[in-house]
């Protein structure tokens, strides 16, 4: 069931009108803004989007300067590392072409983060999420804390997603349109 959830949301996002992301993507981004999860927390564990995510890079450019901002770079085939990160430029295609810190920047531990936005491919009302299907940011999750909040537009929302043990909920969802709240964060 999460393969067919996982290709059909998948494709639906890279189908996307890049005029209607952008406007979705910031309507998310001013959401985030007035959570009080996000003007409370100090040190932000983010992504940069690949195949259609939201972009949350205007979200790092308007509050490098406020708050402290932490990217993952595969280590290997289970593991992320942590990398504080303090401007775009810091970046360079790793892993899955994706854009990850450089190595040369200063390692972040789990326990320096206060807030995670988490991406995925589907989410559910419950909190369940499916990303790609590798567990980095399940295993990842498990030790951080802070609030995990997942970003998404409304339509990667579906009514459910089966669990697995391995599989770390989150505590808020954000959309374009909602702010769903799970667990008392």
């Amino acid at each position: 069931m999460k393969t067919i959830i996982r290709e059909k949301k998948l494709l639906e996002r890279l189908n996307h009108d890049p005029e209607e992301k952008k406007r979705r993507d910031t309507a998310i981004i001013k959401k985030l803004f007035h959570l009080a999860e996000f003007r409370k927390a100090g040190t932000i564990l983010f992504y940069l989007p690949i195949h259609g995510e939201v972009d949350l890079k205007p979200l790092f450019s308007q509050f490098m300067l406020n708050k402290k901002f932490i990217l993952p770079r595969v280590k290997d085939e289970k593991t992320l590392h942590l990398y504080h990160i303090h401007n775009l430029s810091e970046t360079e295609e790793g892993s899955y072409k994706i854009l990850e810190p450089k190595l040369h920047l200063q390692r972040a531990a789990a326990s320096d983060v206060d807030l995670v936005l988490v991406p995925g491919i589907a989410f559910a009302q419950n909190g369940h999420r499916i990303g790609y299907g590798k567990g980095f940011y399940d295993r990842l999750l498990k030790k951080i804390k802070g609030p995990k909040i997942g970003i998404a537009y409304d339509f990667q929302m579906v009514e459910n997603i089966p669990a697995e043990k391995h599989d770390t909920p989150m505590d808020i969802i954000v959309t374009e349109t909602n702010v769903i709240r799970i667990t008392d964060v």
